[in-house]
């Protein structure tokens, strides 16, 4: 499992690297011009994960067999990941978010039974190594309808692209691959209630449901968070996220995988 040793030293450097970028920035929020505006803003946080699904990869054709990551594949379901968060705002009523999210799962199990994968058949009893890898690059337009001293509501819409990436390999048959990105869009929607100045409850939400050409995608992804601006530029914030995907091709087959659990950051705003 040298990749997933890898990987992990990825996210870890991605989110020490997110939350040292907040820390430097933290000082240049206390100009008072800045610190009232509230135009731009950074968030790091440590996703804490857990992944659960299904799937089967074909092979032009070639169908596979459908598995369950935990219970077929002994995928690790829990992992520590990092994320990021950008926005702007321009005006009273324009949002923008930039999102970025990383995870890795491995695992490793004796097949009970024959496995199809890509092609390429694993038999029974034979060893069969995963690394389950997926980033998630987000950025969405929001529209505030309603945005008074103590609630804000809007709509909006968001460009997507999920990298999927899953190594497999047998102890008998050896390797294979799947690395596949796909882009595609969102309606979003946004709630922020605002009990205090400095302490806000923001309920977000993406998602899609669409079929072209046979191929069908649905994406649901929402959060609650918390958020307590202790000094007006910088504080902290933490919640609740869930994402959920079911990507189905004629080619290349399905996977129907969701992660969810809390996390916790910290937020610079100037």
């Amino acid at each position: 499992m040298i990749g997933a040793a890898l990987r992990a030293c990825q996210r870890r450097a991605i989110a020490a690297f997110a939350l040292a970028l907040a820390f430097i920035l933290a000082p240049c929020g206390a100009r008072p011009a800045w610190a009232l505006a509230d135009w731009f803003g950074v968030e790091a946080s440590v996703f804490d994960n857990t992944l659960s699904g299904t799937g089967s990869i074909d092979d032009h054709g070639v169908p596979g067999t459908e598995f369950d990551f935990k219970d077929t594949l002994g995928l690790d379901d829990h992992d520590t990941a990092g994320a990021a968060r950008f926005w702007f705002r321009w005006g009273k009523k324009n949002r923008l978010f930039f999102d970025y999210t990383t995870t890795s799962h491995s695992g490793s199990a004796v097949l009970s039974q024959p496995l199809v994968f890509n092609g390429t058949t694993y038999a029974a009893g034979e060893r069969f190594d995963t690394d389950v890898m997926l980033d998630l690059y987000q950025a969405r337009y929001r529209y505030s309808f309603l945005d008074l001293k103590v609630v804000e509501f809007g709509l909006g819409l968001g460009i997507n692209e999920g990298h999927f990436k899953m190594d497999a390999e047998g102890s008998v048959s050896g390797t294979e691959s799947v690395d596949r990105s796909l882009p595609f869009p969102t309606v979003a929607a946004g709630v922020v209630i605002k009990p205090l100045p400095a302490f806000h409850i923001r309920l977000e939400g993406d998602g899609v449901s669409a079929t072209v050409s046979g191929d069908h995608v649905r994406f649901v992804d929402w959060r609650a968070q918390i958020e307590w601006y202790f000094l007006h530029f910088f504080g902290v914030v933490a919640g609740y996220r869930s994402i959920d995907a079911d990507v189905r091709t004629e080619s290349d087959g399905e996977v129907d995988i969701q992660y969810k659990g809390p996390y916790a950051g910290l937020g610079v705003k100037f």
